[in-house]
C-alpha cells in the first residue's frame, strides 16, 4: 500500500514523515524529517553562520563576521579590509589618512600615514626585518623564517608548499580557528554552543524526554528518536528498527538468549541448570545426570565426580569410603550378562553384540551399512528412538512432566495458572529448586530443594 496523504499538513508526505500526525516548524534544525523540533522559531533567532548576529541582521547570514575591529556588525567576514596597504606604507588603509600615498616616515607625524617634512628633512628610518625575506617583522607571521616566495602564500613572510602552510594565522573559513587545529578548514564553524571549537559547523543534538516515534524507549536513551523499535527480541532496547535479512541468523523465537540457527529448540527455552546450557532446551534429564556413574545422580550425590565405593557404610552419599581395610564386593546387575549394567541397559533381555555401532545401548543392532531400513528408527520423530520410546507411534508432549518417556502427558497443576514443575507441591515461585523435588525428609522440606 503507497501512503501518499499528509495527515499534519506539514508539506511532507505521511509515508517520508517521522512525525505524520505533529506537523514540521521549519526552523533551519532537522526540517526534513517532518517532526517539530524544541528550537525557538528561527525567524528572529536563528543564526545560521554562527557568527553572533541573527540572520534577520546578518548581511552575509552564510558567511561568518571575523571581529576584526572593522564593520564587525554587518555580520560579513572582511579579512581583507584589516591588513590592505594600498600604498604599501605600513599603515592599513582602515587607519590611513592618505591611504593611496605613502607616509614619509621622518619622526614627524608618521602614524597618520601621509607623506610629510620638517624644514626639509625626510627620513631613513626602516622597519626591521630579522629574517631578511623582504617582509618587516611587524607583517611578518614567521620572523626567524624567511617566505620562499612560491606565490603561495607570499605575504606572511613564512616558508611554505602549496595547500600546506605554517602560518598559525591562516584561517582560511574565516571562522577564528586556525587552519591548523581546524578540523573542517574550508567550512566555517556554526557558533552554536555545541562543539564550538572543532572548527566544524554542526547541529545540536536532539535532546528530549519525549517519545517522538511513539515506540516506547524515550528519546533521551533512543538511539533513533525518528525511527521506531521493530521489537523482534534482537537489540529491543535501543530503540532503532532491526534490519533482519530472515529472521533466522539472528532471531530468538523463545527469548531464552540462543538465536534459533544455534537452537536446538528454538521454540522451548533453555533452562540454564548447569546441564547442556548451550543447546537451548529445556533438560528435564538434570535430575537423572549422574556424572561418576555410581548409581546415585548428582544432585543427590556428595561426590558426583567420585563413585561410592558400596561397602554397606554411607552407601547413599555418593562418596568414596572405607571401613578398616574392608571394601565393597557390589555390583551393579547385569540380566543379559552383555556387560552392560541394567541401570544403563535399553535392552535387559538382549545382548549387545558389540559391532562398533551404538554399542553403549545394551541393544543387539546391525550396522547402517549391512541394513536397507533405518537403526535408530523414530516414528513418531519425537527425538526417541523406537528402541527407547514407550510411545513409539505417539510423540511426547516436551511439558516439562515426564518428557524422556516418549510419551503425550499432561502436567498437573497445583492451581490455574501457578505451576509446580518439579511436581513436589511447592509451587515454582516458592521453589527454590523448581525442577528438582523436594525430598522431605524432615530436613528443610520448605526450600522445595533434595537434601543429602
Amino acid at each position: 500500500m503507497v501512503i501518499s496523504g499528509d495527515a499534519d499538513g506539514d508539506g511532507l508526505l505521511n509515508a517520508f514523515d517521522d512525525c505524520p500526525y505533529a506537523p514540521e516548524n521549519y526552523n533551519k534544525f532537522q526540517d526534513t524529517d517532518g517532526c517539530p523540533d524544541l528550537i525557538s522559531d528561527n525567524r528572529y533567532s536563528y543564526d545560521s553562520d554562527g557568527d553572533g548576529i541573527i540572520d534577520n541582521l546578518d548581511w552575509c547570514p552564510n558567511q561568518p563576521e571575523n571581529y576584526n575591529g572593522f564593520q564587525d556588525t554587518d555580520g560579513c567576514p572582511d579579512s581583507s579590509v584589516s591588513t590592505l596597504d594600498s600604498d604599501l606604507d605600513g599603515i592599513p588603509n582602515v587607519s590611513d589618512s592618505c591611504p593611496f600615498e605613502p607616509e614619509t616616515y621622518n619622526q614627524f607625524q608618521d602614524t597618520d600615514g601621509c607623506p610629510d617634512s620638517v624644514d626639509g628633512v625626510l627620513s631613513g628610518y626602516t622597519f626591521p626585518d630579522s629574517d631578511g625575506d623582504g617582509i618587516e617583522d611587524r607583517w611578518d607571521a614567521c620572523i626567524d623564517e624567511p617566505e620562499n616566495f612560491n606565490g603561495f602564500l607570499d605575504e606572511d613572510g613564512c616558508p611554505d608548499t602549496p595547500g600546506i602552510s605554517k602560518s598559525a594565522l591562516l584561517d582560511s573559513d574565516y571562522d577564528g580557528i586556525p587552519d591548523e587545529m581546524d578540523l573542517c578548514p574550508t567550512i566555517g564553524e556554526r557558533y552554536n554552543g555545541f562543539q564550538d571549537e572543532d572548527g566544524c559547523p554542526d547541529t545540536v543534538p536532539y535532546v528530549s524526554t519525549g517519545d517522538a516515534d511513539f515506540d516506547g524507549v524515550k528519546d533521551n536513551v533512543d538511539q533513533c528518536p525518528q525511527s521506531r523499535e521493530t521489537y523482534n527480541k534482537f537489540q529491543d532496547l535501543d530503540g532503532c528498527p532491526d534490519s533482519l535479512a530472515d529472521g533466522l541468523s539472528t532471531y530468538d523465537s523463545d527469548g531464552d538468549g540462543i538465536v534459533d540457527n544455534l537452537d536446538l529448540c528454538p521454540t522451548q527455552p533453555e533452562t540454564y541448570n548447569g546441564f547442556q546450557d548451550t543447546d537451548g532446551c529445556p533438560d528435564s534429564s538434570v535430575s537423572t545426570l549422574d556424572s561418576d556413574l555410581d548409581g546415585i545422580i548428582d544432585i543427590s550425590d556428595a561426590c558426583p565426580l567420585e563413585p561410592e565405593t558400596y561397602n554397606y557404610y554411607q552407601d547413599e552419599d555418593g562418596c568414596p569410603d572405607s571401613i578398616g581395610t574392608v571394601t565393597s564386593s557390589y555390583s551393579f546387575p547385569d540380566a543379559d550378562g552383555d556387560g552392560i549394567d541394567d541401570r544403563w541397559d535399553s535392552c535387559l533381555d538382549e545382548q549387545e553384540n558389540f559391532n562398533g555401532y551404538l554399542d553403549w545401548d545394551g541393544c543387539p543392532d546391525e550396522l547402517a551399512a549391512a541394513s536397507t531400513t533405518p537403526t535408530r528408527f523414530d516414528s513418531d520423530g519425537d527425538g526417541f528412538y523406537d528402541s527407547i520410546d514407550s510411545c513409539p507411534t505417539n510423540p511426547e508432549t516436551w511439558n516439562k512432566y515426564n518428557d524422556d518417556d516418549g510419551c503425550p502427558d499432561i502436567a498437573p497443576e497445583q492451581q490455574r495458572f501457578v505451576h509446580d514443575d518439579d511436581l513436589d507441591d511447592i509451587i515454582n515461585d516458592e521453589d527454590l529448586c523448581p525442577l528438582d523435588p523436594e525430598d522431605f525428609d524432615g530436613d528443610r522440606d520448605t526450600d522445595g530443594c533434595p537434601d543429602n
